[in-house]
């Protein structure tokens, strides 16, 4: 048996292949994103942890970035700033200033509970001192008689002869 072909040019072809290609745009996609999961519920919001409150000690307080006097200073600090402690390190506290939110090392000795309390020193009125006379000397006491005048110095006392 014999297979025969039938040339039908190339006209036929472009019709089935135009016909393949509309077939296809009318399909529904195969590949199908897999559905979303449902929402998580929502997880109760843990309250913040609460860091103590603390003072500076000091009328000036080096903030510096790392643990020891030889780390690089931040800021300086004022009396009585509020800070948070974050952490401790030997005798260096991490904390967080709490105007600011700056974050840094002080050492734990100027650090308290409590604030410190400043004493208001009243402010004294300073007198007018008049200028002081010269010291004069103290005058001899005068026995009765051998008064001699203000002005007049005694005679001098005569040579002795022997």
């Amino acid at each position: 048996m014999g297979v025969t072909t039938v040339n039908r040019g190339p006209g036929a072809w472009i019709c089935v292949l135009g016909l393949v290609i509309c077939l296809m745009g009318c399909q529904s996609r195969v590949s199908k994103a897999p559905p979303l999961p449902p929402p998580l519920p929502p997880t109760p919001t843990q309250p913040r942890a609460v860091r103590p409150t603390f003072y500076v000690t000091t009328n000036q307080l080096c903030l510096r970035a790392c643990p020891g006097i030889d780390c690089h200073k931040i800021t300086t600090l004022k009396l009585n700033t509020e800070v948070e402690k974050m952490g401790e390190s030997q005798n260096w506290t991490q904390i967080k200033v709490k105007k600011d939110g700056t974050i840094g090392y002080v050492s734990s000795r100027y650090l308290s509970l409590q604030p410190v309390e400043v004493a208001h020193l009243a402010k004294k009125k300073t007198k007018k001192t008049k200028p002081r006379k010269a010291a004069q000397p103290p005058e001899a006491p005068v026995e009765e008689g051998k008064a001699w005048p203000k002005n007049q110095e005694p005679d001098p006392p005569l040579p002795r002869v022997m």
